[in-house]
């Protein structure tokens, strides 16, 4: 074998490994902003969301892509532990596809199928039409990348030396071992086993007599899969760290399972390899599928045990601090779907933390402290802590690829938390005043008393209705917010000129006057920043009734 093989085999495995990223890219852009739908609504039957992660998988090429998914899901509270067991095993299912699609061997004709789907990308001003090209494109690359490794690995066949290392790799552990290794450096289970392919379609392995060892570093390699899921749960919470605890579990259950069985009853090699005679890539497939088909049946009904199994192992509830990320995680940063998600679940966070505030510091005014002053010090710094790493974390979205509905909904929560930490500001405007008239022992009239009572109410109002209207945008809603906003605003001004009225006739002394007036000024701009919630959501053209259109 020469310099130039091992060349032109680096280079058919780099084309194999982008070609198959950049398609599983391309049908996230085409389906991403679905899927946590799809998962979040079809995944309470555990037969159904076996089905449904076998689907998505099937789709996005990649069992790695949406076990880290899950692995989001469950991270940011999206989905409970024991519902992400049936979409884990489905995933197992789906991958098998790629192994199937890489069997039908169509590399001669891959030069065409790239050429067209380039053509598409570059002609196309539509971006879901691209997106096709791109998954078109990626395809001719991948079958490239497949026959150029192919016909490097040829020589191999004829070497004396190579020959002999693989007699050396005939123990089944050490077979194992290696297809973990392998799996682990390339990150993709379905990369691996093309690869595995290849070296049977090139004559590199001989089946049927090397197919054993074929068969054993197949499920090292879907148990290496498993590292994707483990890493993307580092720095989770617990229950995203069980959900990679039980992908490692499932695929270790099923090696030992198959270990055993293989070696009491060497038939099942036959009976593998007659289901695709003279065809060492589609046997390799069928073996992977056969594979992941059995462990799922025997696994699926355990579902509730496995869920058990990784509560015994990793114990204990989350410790909760305010000013850090309990969301977002390791896993957001390898889906952009995944990080819009832990995202949206973080900004809901930010805005309980605001409305906590937001009424701390109007009804300490009546002597109802609910909150101690360090627990609004602590929500005051986590708001701003949220802000930084939220718009940290939108910036990344640009990075991982999403598609333009999810790009912009994470254009509109830029707006939202900017919004949302600038009520935090105001309200730490309007407990600071309390704090120093406390302090200076100064009260407001009972008149300005009920002004503000009055307007604080109307405050809360808009902001909750703000917020539900950013989760489920209605024109009827919007409308009501523009309405009070602009009620808010007259009540203001009221209130303003009956506080002038008190000073001028010395009902109050300036210095409350002049902390009145700086309240006012506050809660209208909490109504301010409440109305651009609504509008980052979605913003209907209003008109006045009387208005002529």
């Amino acid at each position: 074998m020469s310099i130039w093989n091992v060349i032109n085999l680096a280079g058919g495995l780099a084309m194999f490994i982008f070609g198959m990223n950049l398609m599983s890219d391309g049908l996230k852009l085409v389906a991403g902003s679905y899927l946590k739908k799809i998962l979040e609504k079809l995944t309470k039957n555990r037969i159904i969301a076996m089905m449904v992660g076998a689907g998505l998988t099937a789709l996005i090429q990649s069992s790695n892509a949406m076990c880290v998914m899950v692995v989001g899901f469950v991270n940011a509270g999206m989905m409970q532990l024991e519902r992400s067991v049936g979409i884990l095993m489905g995933a197992k299912i789906g991958t098998t596809i790629t192994g199937q699609l890489i069997a039908f061997n169509i590399s001669e004709i891959a030069p065409v199928i790239a050429f067209v789907g380039v053509a598409i990308t570059m002609f196309s001003k539509k971006p879901k039409v691209k997106n096709v090209g791109q998954i078109i494109a990626s395809l001719g690359v991948l079958f490239i990348g497949l026959g150029t490794m192919s016909a490097a690995m040829k020589p191999l066949a004829g070497e004396v030396w190579f020959q002999s290392l693989l007699q050396k790799f005939s123990n089944p552990i050490l077979c194992v071992i290696i297809g973990v290794i392998f799996t682990v450096i390339i990150q993709s289970a379905s990369a691996s086993v093309g690869v595995l392919q290849m070296l049977a379609l090139s004559g590199v392995m001989a089946f049927p007599g090397a197919f054993p060892q074929a068969f054993y570093i197949m499920l090292g390699m879907n148990i290496g899969a498993s590292v994707a899921p483990a890493l993307a749960s580092l720095g989770g919470r617990k229950d995203a760290k069980r959900v990679a605890f039980i992908v490692i579990l499932f695929e270790s259950i099923g090696m030992v399972l198959f270990m055993i069985l293989t070696q009491i009853f060497p038939v099942i090699f036959d009976w593998i390899l007659n289901t695709a005679p003279g065809n060492p890539t589609r046997q390799i497939a069928n073996a992977n599928t056969i594979f992941n088909l059995v462990t799922v049946a025997i696994l699926l009904p355990c579902a509730k045990y496995l869920v058990k199994i990784s509560e015994f192992v990793i114990r204990g509830e989350d410790d909760k601090e305010e000013a850090a990320l309990h969301y977002i995680d390791e896993s957001g940063y390898q889906s952009g779907t995944v990080l819009i998600g832990q995202i949206d679940q973080e900004v809901g966070r930010m805005h309980s933390l605001v409305r906590e505030n937001m009424e701390a510091s109007t009804k300490v005014y009546f002597g109802n402290m609910t909150i101690s002053k360090e627990q609004f010090e602590r929500n005051e710094e986590a708001v701003d802590f949220l802000n930084k790493e939220i718009v940290a974390a939108l910036i990344r979205t640009n990075q991982l690829g999403v598609s333009e509905k999810e790009a912009t909904h994470a254009g509109n929560l830029y707006h939202i938390v900017t919004d949302l930490e600038r009520i935090g500001d105001h309200a730490e405007n309007v407990l600071g005043y309390a704090l120093q008239m406390k302090e200076d022992k100064r009260k407001f009239s009972d008149k300005a008393l009920k002004n503000l009572k009055e307007l604080s109410q109307a405050v809360y109002k808009i902001y909750d209705l703000a917020c539900e209207h950013f989760s489920n945008p209605s024109e009827e809603l919007y409308r009501v917010i523009y309405d009070l906003e602009a009620d808010i605003d007259k009540m203001v001004d009221k209130m303003r000129a009956s506080n002038s009225k008190r000073l001028s006739k010395m009902k109050c002394e300036a210095v409350q006057g002049l902390y009145f007036n700086e309240i006012l000024v506050d809660l209208e701009r909490v109504a301010d920043h409440s109305l651009n919630i609504a509008q980052a959501a979605k913003k209907y053209e209003i008109y006045d009734e009387d208005e002529d259109l």
